[in-house]
């Protein structure tokens, strides 16, 4: 079982270690047996918990923008690894989205 302080070591942003310890517990309460390692690429400066070999979790505040070109360059990195958004508001509750390759924002069309 993981603590909060398990998230607070690796990730050295306060606010992201414990969106990501809400996810940990979020999550565990589905799926007891599932090994959970929180991680910190310090290249990409993104914190993300590992689920297993097979998922990846990177918390978003539902109120900053998701920034689509980090989000592509960790699928780069994790390339087996399927990757979801988690997105916490401030009542608690976490919308997960599963990110597919290829996914970008839509282009500005240029008026001729």
């Amino acid at each position: 079982m993981l603590l909060l302080s398990d998230f607070t070591t690796v990730c050295p942003n306060s606010l992201m270690a414990t969106l990501g310890f809400q996810i940990y517990k979020d999550l565990k309460n589905e799926e007891q047996s599932v090994g959970y390692q929180p991680k910190y690429d310090a290249n990409l400066k993104v914190f993300y918990l590992l689920k297993g070999e097979s998922q990846a979790y990177v918390p978003v505040l539902h109120t900053k923008a998701i920034d689509f070109l980090l989000i592509e360059s960790l699928q780069e990195k994790l390339e087996k690894i399927t990757i979801f958004l988690a997105i916490l508001d401030n009542t608690a509750t976490i919308l997960y989205y599963q990110i597919s390759k290829g996914l970008c924002e839509k282009p500005i069309k240029e008026s001729i």
